[in-house]
């Protein structure tokens, strides 16, 4: 877990970053999310996602982004720095659609700013989310995973928390 807060920011450590995140949702996620895929490409091989998973829940948080959004497929989203900007959103914003869905997450290493909530709010009036995790939420995850106890709490909290902003 505490090899989280030694990867490098930036290019340098994007992959280990990537990596780290696809083990989460393997680890973490397996319930309701499988036939997990790295860096997957659309047909035309222009749109690079990093990790994509079919939403196979059927119950609890993940079974509720399906039906809200539409979310039968799950893009996460890394980015190995720790603010995000208005481009990163527009670019999220572009992978939602009415084949994969409308909800995305997006992992990085910072805290979530002020701003963000007004991106957040611009996509939601599409009917689509954005759920920024950082590094802390992943060792959330994988302390869960580690002492056996898989819930869908902590995932639960970070999307009210973000949605109750919206209001």
């Amino acid at each position: 877990m505490d090899d989280i807060k030694e990867i490098a920011l930036g290019t340098a450590g994007a992959q280990d970053f990537e990596e780290i995140v696809g083990d989460v949702i393997r680890l973490c996620f397996f319930r309701a999310l499988g036939n997990v895929e790295s860096r997957s490409r659309s047909h035309d091989g222009r749109v690079v996602r990093d990790w994509i998973a079919s939403n196979r829940a059927s119950g609890g948080f993940w079974e509720a982004m399906r039906t809200r959004y539409g979310a039968t497929q799950v893009i996460w989203e890394c980015k190995n720095y720790t603010d995000l900007h208005a481009d990163d959103f527009h670019q999220l914003s572009y992978y939602l659609n009415d084949f994969s869905g409308g909800f995305i997450v997006v992992v990085f290493r910072g805290e979530i700013k002020p701003s963000y909530y007004g991106h957040i709010k611009r996509i939601a009036t599409q009917n689509k989310f954005v759920l920024p995790l950082n590094e802390k939420d992943l060792m959330v995850f994988l302390r869960q995973a580690r002492n056996g106890k898989i819930k869908e709490d902590h995932i639960q909290d970070k999307y009210d928390s973000v949605a109750r902003k919206l209001g």
